[in-house]
């Protein structure tokens, strides 16, 4: 019994001196281990959220594009099928305006100030059929446009406008132009009533002209008519300056004329009581013609010389009227010595 009793106590002991170390040598190991893993992710981890949250206005600025680009697109939506139709008809409009242009001028190349009142081969007939073409657009555009292509239909009919009124007035002071031209030869023959009537007819002429020019200074303007790329603002300013300058200077020629037409009568009895013997009479009437016609000649020159670069058309008959005052001034006065 004794034997046994060692035996179990000594196997006892054993048994538990074996499982000391595994205790003790496991618990040190786990716990280094353990602290460096929760310490090293949580200094890696912060630069990184920082710089996330640097990267936050970077966002914010791209988002803020986004109001710009909805407001662009805002201001321009897409035409309908109806507002392309009409600006395919305005576009046609325009291109037959620059044709009519071209027309008015002769030339695709030529200035509408090209044409003056001293202009041969105008053609108003010809003009206005290009007009007629115009018109077909337009009002085809008129029955389309909507609210916001308005505008663009105003400038295009502005610009018809204004050269319809032009080619009303155009072909009238050339007219006018004409008639003066004949006016100097009745002064050169001394016709009384020639002369009469081609005054009569530059009146009548210039006032015709004066009614469409008129129109073109209250109904229409550069900048709507420039919207023909072929009439910029400086070329209707330019037109307009031109008509302005012609219808003034044939009003002032007009007034001109009928003071050649007292001193032609004035020169035609000294001319009839010189033949009569009539010295006294020939000698009176022929100084009233020479003062006249000396009075006309400096008048005429002044005026020649004053006008402006738009009314340069009327520079030349102006200085002729002129010329011609002088020749006849001397013929009076070689009557008015023949009688002393």
């Amino acid at each position: 019994m004794d034997r046994r009793s060692v035996l179990a106590a000594t196997a006892t002991l054993l048994a538990g001196c074996g499982q000391l170390p595994s205790t003790d040598t496991s618990t040190p190991t786990s716990e280094p281990g353990t602290a460096t893993q929760s310490s090293s992710p949580t200094e890696t981890e912060t630069p990184t959220e920082a710089a996330t949250e640097a990267e936050t206005p970077t966002e914010t600025a791209t988002e803020t594009e986004t109001p710009t680009e909805t407001a662009t697109e805002t201001e321009t939506p897409e035409l309908s099928e109806r507002e392309e139709r009409a600006a395919q008809e305005l576009g046609r409009a325009v291109t037959e305006l620059s044709q009519t242009v071209a027309t008015y001028t002769g030339d695709a190349d030529d200035s509408l100030v090209t044409v003056s009142a001293a202009s041969r081969g105008f053609s108003r007939t010809a003009v206005l059929a290009e007009l007629s073409d115009v018109d077909d657009h337009i009002e085809d555009a008129r029955g389309l446009v909507s609210e916001r292509q308005r505008p663009r239909l105003d400038a295009v009919e502005t610009a018809r406008r204004f050269l319809g009124l032009s080619t009303d007035t155009q072909p009238r002071l050339i007219a006018a132009f004409a008639a003066v031209g004949r006016a100097r030869d009745a002064v050169a023959d001394q016709r009384e009533s020639d002369l009469e009537t081609a005054t009569q007819d530059v009146r009548e002429e210039r006032e015709d002209a004066e009614r469409p020019f008129g129109r073109i200074e209250s109904e229409t303007d550069a900048a709507r008519v420039a919207v023909v790329p072929e009439i910029p603002e400086s070329e209707y300013e330019a037109k307009v300056a031109q008509f302005g300058a012609e219808v003034d200077g044939f009003g002032t020629l007009a007034d001109f004329l009928d003071r050649f037409l007292t001193a032609v009568d004035d020169l035609n009895d000294a001319e009839r009581f010189d033949d009569g013997g009539r010295e006294r009479r020939a000698r009176e009437e022929g100084q009233a013609a020479a003062d006249e016609f000396d009075a006309l000649s400096s008048e005429l020159q002044t005026f020649a010389d004053g006008l402006s670069e738009a009314g340069a058309s009327l520079e030349e008959p102006a200085t002729d009227l002129a010329d011609l005052a002088a020749e006849k001034a001397a013929d009076a006065r070689e009557i008015v010595e023949d009688n002393s």
